[in-house]
């Protein structure tokens, strides 16, 4: 690819957007305008140059991708997705602990693109996030990951099975130990669910996210900061994608944990260890 075309396809908005719109197939000129939010004025300088370039092609006041910038601009979306990622909130993920995520999905990360930054506030300091509430009462499966251990989180976890909501939750090794020291008969009463499951991460605590929370329609994700503490920021996102790679993850960390048969002990036989994910 010449530098040229690596301009054309990274240093503009204007043409960025307008090469992943034309992706979803060919698109009429006044549609584009609508779409994009931009001036027909500003906007005819790039389709010229891009159609110099043949990336694209014309036809009357339609425009569509050429075979060549078909190529180029599928080749080059991961690139762009995870750009804009980093760009609508750049200081939450230039200062997170990234490594507790397994590779292939590292590579895959711009599937996060479109996340809103949240942050409780003071009055929110006590209790579990409101978001985690509102998005995951109504859902018929949710997928939970603590890696630190809130007081609510028992009570929260049994709420949802009561609700005969599906409920997956794993813990890291020092959250189910104050779960089982100081929750012990609510855990007991998730466990005796038949929709519900407690699982123990057989890692180090850093090795996973701060946070995991998955229901069939909102992904909600926190990250340790580089020195390792959890600074109370999430990011939530409703896109599909998102949520097939928050589920990848889940899956990830799902594998390397131990099914709890009881409150007393997570060290199950052999055969329970590995769980099915089939709730």
């Amino acid at each position: 690819m010449k530098m040229q075309l690596v301009n054309l396809l990274l240093f503009s908005d204007k043409r960025k957007n307008f090469l992943l719109l034309l992706t979803e197939g060919p698109r009429n000129i006044d549609e584009i305008l609508d779409l994009l939010q931009v001036s027909r004025i500003s906007l005819l300088p790039h389709i010229k140059k891009l159609k110099e370039e043949g990336l694209i092609i014309q036809n009357g006041e339609v425009y569509s991708l050429s075979i060549i910038g078909n190529i180029l601009v599928k080749k080059a979306r991961p690139l762009l997705d995870v750009v804009s990622m980093f760009e609508e909130n750049d200081l939450f993920w230039s200062h997170r602990k990234l490594d507790s995520i397994p590779f292939h999905l590292l590579k895959r990360l711009g599937d996060l693109k479109g996340s809103q930054l949240l942050e409780p506030g003071l009055t929110h300091g006590f209790d579990l996030f409101p978001e985690l509430i509102n998005h995951f009462t109504g859902s018929s499966k949710v997928i939970l990951l603590f890696s630190y251990f809130h007081p609510q989180i028992p009570s929260f976890s049994l709420e949802l099975a009561k609700r005969d909501i599906q409920v997956q939750l794993i813990l890291s090794r020092d959250s189910f130990d104050r779960f089982s020291e100081d929750f012990r008969d609510t855990g007991e009463k998730i466990l005796a669910k038949k929709n519900a499951s407690i699982f123990v991460y057989v890692g180090a605590p850093l090795e996973i996210p701060a946070l995991i929370a998955i229901s069939e329609s909102a992904l909600l994700i926190g990250f340790f900061n580089t020195k390792g503490r959890f600074e109370g920021q999430y990011i939530l996102n409703f896109e599909p994608r998102a949520l097939s790679w928050g589920n990848e993850l889940f899956e990830y960390y799902m594998g390397r944990s131990e099914k709890v048969c009881s409150m007393d002990c997570s060290d199950c036989s052999s055969d329970d260890q590995k769980v099915s994910h089939d709730l």
